[in-house]
């Protein structure tokens, strides 16, 4: 009797700690509308730490904002996009254009998927510019995914477009990705915890976009690691933390409903600030009472968790002083934005409209 209860806790235990095997059925569906919440780097967590049957602990990240995603059909999309994407994509979701390439206006965008059994590959965008449809979609779709996942899975994705837009000027982007499966265990975040494969991607990106009005161009050169980490019958990862060298570090995570009122918590806020005036035209203008000289990390975040603008090692005084941050607004369409500083491990957020 001992050894078939011993047998039975065996392959019980095996069964809570296998890893799991991600496929195209793990991913989104038309129809599917996945809410997920915003939160920005905490000193606190390493995001680059992995293992086998490691245990991933990121219950305490919280949110700067949230959004739901909604996937469609591509007959659901415009059908002036149709001609470009039917044969090529079976998915797709509405999209801010800055996803894409911080700096691009708001406007009507959706970005188009193709799942197969092999891959999850991200096609390209359909952006409306007055009306007019704009495709862009890669010369070579960039692989996010190779099915079937398991640990170790790994492959290469090469991806690129140039397009000129009108009556702004023209865009081109040059992107290599480097994937790995590199770890699976548990995963805990503020929604709850589950069993998860952990994927590592490292991309280094050459982004231009010239700029008809201003007569420049603007080149940037970004690298930055994805660490996802996918579970199973979620549609997308349960989270992700893209660390970008110019950008910083931005978490979005599956959520339920929060009030984001309350922002981060009191035991990270070292107190709140107000930007001032509001709305803003071309600075950022603050008050802060500071016991020290310091260096702060500023970003400055959109309301889809894109960060726009981000600065590390700025100088802020002792004492109670105003400070002006003067950011790119050339390329910074109008709306809501949060702007976060982070002093000593402590964060200040506050909310400001952006004329």
């Amino acid at each position: 009797m001992k050894q078939i209860l011993t047998i039975i806790f065996i392959i019980s235990f095996s069964g809570l700690c296998a890893q799991i095997t991600v496929t195209n059925s793990d991913m989104p569906s038309a129809g599917d509308t996945i809410r997920t919440s915003i939160s920005v780097a905490n000193e606190n967590y390493d995001f680059s730490a992995t293992g086998n049957n490691y245990t991933w602990d990121f219950s305490g990240l919280m949110p700067i904002s949230q959004r739901v995603d909604t996937f469609l059909s591509i007959t659901q999309t415009p059908v002036s996009f149709w001609p470009f994407f039917i044969t090529s994509a079976n998915l797709a979701a509405k999209v801010n254009p800055a996803t894409l390439l911080p700096g691009l206006p708001e406007l009507e965008a959706y970005r188009f998927y193709n799942n197969t059994g092999s891959s999850f590959k991200d096609v390209g965008y359909g952006i409306l510019v007055t009306g007019i449809p704009l495709p862009l979609k890669y010369n070579n779709a960039d692989m996010i995914y190779k099915f079937p996942m398991t640990n170790g899975t790994s492959h290469e994705s090469a991806s690129g477009l140039e397009v000129a837009v009108p009556d702004m000027g023209y865009i081109m982007i040059d992107r290599n990705r480097s994937s790995i499966v590199d770890g699976w265990g548990s995963l805990t975040t503020p929604y709850g915890t589950f069993e998860v494969l952990r994927l590592k991607s490292t991309v280094s990106e050459y982004d231009s976009m010239y700029i008809d009005s201003l007569q420049q161009g603007i080149p940037l050169q970004r690298n930055y690691i994805e660490y996802q980490w996918i579970g199973k019958n979620f549609g997308i990862p349960l989270l992700s933390a893209t660390a970008d060298e110019v950008f910083g570090t931005t978490i979005v995570y599956i959520d339920s409903v929060r009030n984001i009122d309350v922002g981060i918590g009191e035991k990270q806020l070292a107190g709140r600030f107000n930007v001032f005036p509001n709305p803003v035209l071309d600075k950022i203008n603050f008050n802060l009472n500071l016991k020290k000289d310091v260096l702060a990390d500023i970003s400055l975040y959109d309301m889809t968790g894109n960060c726009v603008y981000h600065e590390n090692a700025y100088r802020l005084n002792a004492g109670n002083q105003q400070t002006a941050i003067a950011f790119n607004t050339a390329c910074t369409p109008s709306g809501v934005y949060i702007i976060v500083l982070r002093i000593d491990n402590q964060l200040f957020t506050s909310r400001f409209v952006k004329n």
